[in-house]
């Protein structure tokens, strides 16, 4: 294939056209970069490589423009851009993000995980399962929720019951779907028995007090 024309587009794009009646747009740095020029020969893998170079660029500035508007983690991340292009140019975008510092799986999953358990009111395996999706892996996301102790866990489930199941507990009916809904929210029955308990006797005191 030969280039035919070879002009500026629109801004720092740069239109390509081949004898072949193809036309392609790739940024000027990329033109500069294969030192292309009208008359040039292309083979099918050059252009590919050239093509190929020009979406890696484009993933590179959307990546870094998805950062500048929230956190992302790495695995999060490259599901965006695969969206747009591609698995491996989603990858390299992804490891260009992190080598720049702007992606730290470590600190993303701990301060998710703290969002989870005290914002959210998750239990674990809730929590661990919203951390998987996101795209952390299994082994930084254990991590992260080893961090919480089975008190600060209580605390925050005995907080939960307090603020949205105090007055259900203490039918058989109401508790028994009480001990579902707190199940889906990622609590152990474990710790569901116990922290109601604590709630019921919490109450019970309080009401001798008053007495």
């Amino acid at each position: 294939m030969l280039i035919t024309a070879l002009s500026v587009y629109k801004g720092d794009t740069w239109e390509i056209e081949l004898n072949s009646d193809s036309k392609y747009y790739i940024n000027g740095f990329v033109i500069a970069r294969f030192g292309l020029k009208k008359g040039d020969e292309l083979s099918d893998e050059r252009l590919e490589e050239i093509i190929a170079a020009d979406t890696l660029r484009k993933a590179k500035k959307r990546a870094l423009y998805l950062l500048g508007e929230r956190a992302y983690c790495s695995g999060e991340l490259k599901k965006k851009l695969t969206k747009n292009y591609g698995e491996e140019i989603a990858e390299r975008a992804v490891d260009y993000a992190s080598e720049l510092g702007y992606i730290n799986d470590e600190d993303y999953a701990g301060k998710y995980a703290e969002y989870l358990i005290k914002a959210k009111r998750h239990g674990i395996s809730r929590a661990r399962r919203e951390m998987l999706m996101k795209g952390l892996s299994k082994e930084i996301t254990e991590s992260a929720l080893a961090e919480f102790t089975e008190e600060e866990l209580d605390e925050e489930l005995i907080f939960l019951i307090k603020r949205k199941y105090s007055e259900k507990i203490s039918d058989y009916d109401a508790r028994r779907k009480t001990i579902a809904a707190l199940a889906r929210r990622g609590y152990g029955f474990g710790s569901i028995k116990r922290c109601i308990e604590a709630v019921i006797n919490e109450k019970l005191d309080e009401e001798f007090e008053v007495e």
